[in-house]
């Protein structure tokens, strides 16, 4: 009888196992229920289609021809401009520039009064756009050109006054004083009005959340700078402080409540 060899007395039987476990069932499982995936679209950061904007060709026209004009003041008037930057904080530069032979007649001020008249009537318009509360109906150009004539108008009434300040308090300095301390900050706040108006035309921001957060705190900052020279230069002059409210009140308030009523509220 023959001799049975080693591997014959060997289980042959092949047995299912998981990584090497004969026993498996024995290992707990958990049982989850499969939840449906939700798939999220995919956020883009840049959309290469070309988006609309509600403004007219005019206004972006208007607007690059003021930053055109800003430009040109700050490559052949860089002088002049820096001492302006320097006069908005400092009444000691701005009594010196007013010693010179040339005031509200400079060249880079009589630009800055065009940007500042332009941007301030641009403003104006889009602000009627977005607030729109009556029944009024704005047609374009010549309601821009309108607002633009009224800015001027009150442009006019402000220098004739600064000529019966000179007649009343026979002072011949006051009218320069004044004249050039009211145009440095309204370029001031031309300058503004010029990045306000870009981010406004050319951004995706709504013009609501440019008026809040920016507009009205950089407009008002600029209001507060010019009532404070104005007490400055009153109190310099030895002008009464009572002269200095009802002026506020006549030639600075009373104009701005006007245009609001009539090109933004009727």
């Amino acid at each position: 009888m023959p001799t049975p060899t080693p591997y014959q007395n060997l289980d042959t039987t092949l047995k299912d196992t998981v990584y090497g476990v004969s026993d498996g069932e024995l290992i707990p499982v958990r049982k989850v229920e499969p939840q449906e995936v939700i798939e999220k679209p995919v956020e883009k950061f840049f959309d290469p289609n070309v988006r609309s904007i509600s403004v007219a060709n005019w206004q972006i026209v208007i607007l690059l021809g003021t930053l055109v004009l800003f430009g040109f003041v700050k490559a052949f008037s860089n002088n002049r401009f820096n001492q302006g930057i320097k006069a908005l904080f400092n009444y000691g530069v701005a009594q010196e520039i007013t010693r010179e032979e040339k005031v509200f007649f400079h060249r880079s001020n009589i630009l800055f009064t065009i940007i500042h008249l332009f941007t301030t009537a641009l403003f104006i318009y889009q602000l009627k756009d977005v607030i729109a509360t009556g029944s009024f109906t704005s047609d374009g150009f010549s309601f821009f050109l309108l607002i633009l004539v009224f800015l001027l108008f009150i442009y006019i009434v402000k220098y004739l006054f600064s000529k019966v300040l000179l007649f009343v308090f026979n002072d011949t300095t006051i009218a320069p004083e004044y004249i050039f301390n009211v145009s440095l900050y309204n370029n001031l706040l031309g300058a503004f009005l010029i990045v306000i108006l870009c981010i406004a035309y050319f951004s995706s921001l709504s013009f609501s959340h440019i008026l809040v957060y920016m507009a009205i705190p950089l407009i008002s900052i600029t209001l507060l700078l010019r009532v404070v020279r104005l007490f400055v230069i009153g109190k310099a002059k030895g002008i009464l402080y009572f002269y200095i409210f009802v002026y506020l009140c006549t030639l600075e308030i009373l104009p701005l409540v006007v245009m609001w009523r009539i090109f933004v509220l009727k």
